[in-house]
């Protein structure tokens, strides 16, 4: 889990500055820049750098959490994944919840899978910004990739697949808590395994 994270976040710092290198060298104006803080609000160079810079502190705190800091609970529910779920997340296993409706009684699972979901997106989406700026700069023939840019608000194609790919990967987390819970012994005393949570 520490090698995932410093890969993780080592890999989300590089892009970040080989992003703004590249916008500066192909956008020194900034005209081409599709960051709405940029289109809209009109940040110049100084707040899309503190704005980066913000991220980048909010992605280190989200993967540390979710690689480093967060352990996982011990269920005894080892056989049925909705029971399982229902007992990290409510402490009860009879309290299934389809879709979540009911606010957790153990908010840590919840957030661990965010940042998990989101701290584990975030390169892939930054990584195609940073092709995105390589394909205008070199002038490199991609109509069907820009085509496809432009359907989405400010041309941010990064965000949405930041999001689908989160999403997606909530589920991996699931997967991964589960099957590593399956490995462990379960502690006797319902006070211990209180106590994990």
């Amino acid at each position: 889990m520490k090698k995932m994270f410093f890969v993780l976040t080592s890999s989300y710092f590089i892009l970040t500055v080989a992003d703004l290198l590249l916008t500066f060298y192909a956008t020194p104006d900034l005209a081409m820049e599709g960051n709405p803080l940029v289109t809209m609000l009109e940040f110049r160079w100084p707040g899309l750098i503190a704005v980066n810079i913000i991220t980048f502190a909010i992605y280190f705190i989200m993967a540390y959490y979710a690689y480093i800091k967060y352990k996982s609970p011990v269920s005894a529910e080892k056989n049925d994944l909705r029971r399982f779920l229902a007992d990290i997340t409510y402490g009860d296993p009879e309290k299934r919840s389809p879709g979540m409706t009911k606010l957790p009684k153990y908010w840590a699972p919840q957030i661990a899978c965010l940042c998990f979901s989101v701290s584990t997106a975030m390169p892939f989406a930054r990584l195609i910004v940073v092709a995105e700026w390589y394909l205008l700069i070199n002038d490199i023939d991609a109509a069907l990739f820009f085509s496809i840019v432009t359907i989405f608000p400010y041309g941010r194609i990064d965000f949405f697949i930041a999001l689908i790919l989160a999403w997606w990967l909530s589920f991996v987390w699931i997967g991964l808590e589960y099957r590593k819970n399956q490995k462990v012994q379960t502690p006797d005393k319902k006070d211990e395994y209180e106590q994990t949570k």
